[in-house]
């Protein structure tokens, strides 16, 4: 009985050791420890199908949304720390650590006000781009760029006028028209959707391009084929890109350098090439050739240009959106100078690296933010470095409510992450956010890597070709202590180079809080 009795006590002890251990263990760090994301909350009756963002004022404290519905709302108090309406609790903690509900005061209430409503499905905002274009608020709606003034200061739309009307429509429920954004040579951006379906499929010009409208209203159009481009931005050097969604002719989501005259592989634009304005002719009568892996695709068919980055489907996002280049200088994190990619369907935020090899751009990307309540279709940089994002799913699903505005805000606590994943002529260099651990970043053990390319054909979207394991050499450890080279036996161009670091871990213990990255790799460096 003694014995039993002591027995007893022993395992009880040890059992309290052991959850005294497990309760003393650091907490591995989460998405929300390094950005706070906060969620607005919206009166009844206000739908907020959220299609794009802008600044009425220079300062960024008087933020404007506009709508899939047509409507123009202003947003006041965007920086509440808990955004609420009035009459709403929000949650207080006092300083011995107790939270206790309180009726939000006028520091934290958000209002909304409408300032216009009747508009065509609007989905970008631009507020006075300077450059010779008459100061107002300028979007896309399906027909034409519009532009908007309140002139007597009331908050209300006084002014509505056409500033170009140019590109054609049919009256299809696709022909989106998407932006505008600021080109580096002062014109105003915008990606035309092609049409769907068949009966008017085609039959307009300048479906599936992307055009330029300058401050004399004048269309120019800068390059076809695409499909359903959400997503428009300017690089820090002045480049403009965008995101297409799978679909036909589109193998997975991607992000792509908008040239004049080149060709983004979706047919429909080409049937533009008999206008006066078009950039280029057909090179043959059956162009484009199909049915190949993308890198055959190219050399097939002069003008094709591949995307300077595939998102892998579904993991990083089924429905490509809105690029936000950092502008931030650092007070978003440590991804300056880096971009980031909406999704609509998976409600998330992604952040891309890219490089230029051989004149092309190229690079990886990487989860950032996930699991937004409403789905990500527009962002926007306000002060201090905070990201506001939202969206609509417009029925398409997506998010954990059909539409919304979210905001991110950097805790200043720098995330264990790959910071950059660079090209090199056996194998990548990667950076990191953070001083690594020497013996488990040296250790080939910690990574992973296998590879896949895409067909160019028709078809609605494609599986992952040819994709087989790539394995890794060696790794070796920067003297800076923040970087690694792994060499791999084998690289292709062309092909989608995706790599896991499990293993991998920091100076201080942390693992990567993403370890996934995907790297598009259309030219291997010869140094």
């Amino acid at each position: 009985m003694r014995a039993t009795k002591l027995l007893a006590s022993l395992i009880l002890s040890l059992t309290l050791v052991s959850t005294l251990a497990i309760a003393q263990q650091p907490k591995t760090p989460t998405e929300n420890d390094y950005y706070r994301m906060v969620t607005f909350p919206l009166p009844d009756g206000l739908v907020l199908e959220l299609s794009g963002l802008g600044w009425l004022d220079k300062q960024q404290t008087r933020l404007i949304a506009c709508t899939r519905r047509g409507e123009l709302w202003l947003i006041e108090n965007p920086y509440s720390d808990q955004p609420a309406l009035t009459g709403q609790k929000i949650n207080v903690t006092d300083a011995a650590g107790k939270t206790s509900q309180v009726t939000a005061s006028e520091k934290e209430i958000v209002s909304y006000k409408q300032m216009l409503f009747g508009l065509h499905e609007p989905l970008g905002i631009l507020v006075n781009p300077g450059h010779g274009f008459p100061n107002g608020i300028y979007l896309a709606q399906r027909t034409e760029l519009t532009r908007l003034e309140d002139t007597d200061g009331d908050d209300r739309i006084d002014v509505v006028e056409t500033f170009c009307n140019s590109w054609e429509i049919n009256g299809n429920y696709h022909e989106y028209s998407f932006g505008p954004k600021l080109g580096k040579d002062g014109n105003l951006w915008i990606n035309l959707n092609r049409p769907f379906g068949g009966g008017q499929e085609a039959q307009g010009y300048w479906r599936g391009w992307s055009i330029k409208v300058d401050n004399k209203g004048t269309m120019h159009p800068v390059c076809p084929g695409l499909r359903s481009p959400a997503g428009l931005g300017k690089s820090l050097d002045g480049e403009m890109f965008f995101t297409d969604n799978q679909g036909d002719h589109v193998a997975s989501g991607k992000l792509a350098h908008l040239k004049p005259g080149v060709f983004h592989g979706q047919p429909t634009g080409l049937e533009s090439l008999d206008h006066p304005l078009a950039n280029f002719k057909l090179p043959f009568a059956d162009y484009p050739k199909r049915g190949m892996k993308w890198g055959d695709a190219v050399k097939a068919n002069p003008k094709l240009i591949a995307p300077a980055l595939w998102f892998p489907y579904p993991q990083m996002g089924k429905s490509q959106t809105d690029i936000l280049h950092d502008t931030t200088g650092g007070k978003f994190g440590p991804f300056a100078g880096q971009t980031f990619v909406g999704d609509l369907s998976n409600a998330l935020v992604m952040r891309v690296f890219m490089e230029k090899v051989d004149g092309e751009y190229q690079g990886a990307c990487f989860h950032f933010r996930r699991d937004f309540t409403p789905p990500i279709l527009r962002m926007a940089w306000g002060k201090g470095g905070t990201m506001f994002a939202g969206g609509s799913s417009r029925g398409w699903g997506g998010g954990r409510a059909p539409y919304g505005l979210s905001r991110i805000t950097w805790t200043g606590q720098v995330p264990f992450e790959i910071h950059e994943m660079r090209a090199r002529p056996n194998g990548f260099e990667l950076t990191f956010t953070k001083p690594i651990d020497p013996a488990t970043a040296g250790d080939i053990k910690s990574y992973a890597m296998n590879t896949y390319t895409h067909l160019y054909y028709s078809n609605y979207g494609d599986k992952r070709q040819d994709e087989h394991p790539v394995k890794v050499t060696s790794a070796t450890v920067g003297k800076d202590g923040k970087s690694v080279l792994i060499t791999l036996d084998s690289m292709q161009p062309y092909y989608v180079h995706g790599l896991t670091a499990p293993g991998v871990r920091s100076s201080d213990g942390l693992p990567l809080l993403h370890p996934e990255a995907f790297y598009t790799l259309n030219r291997i460096p010869k140094k």
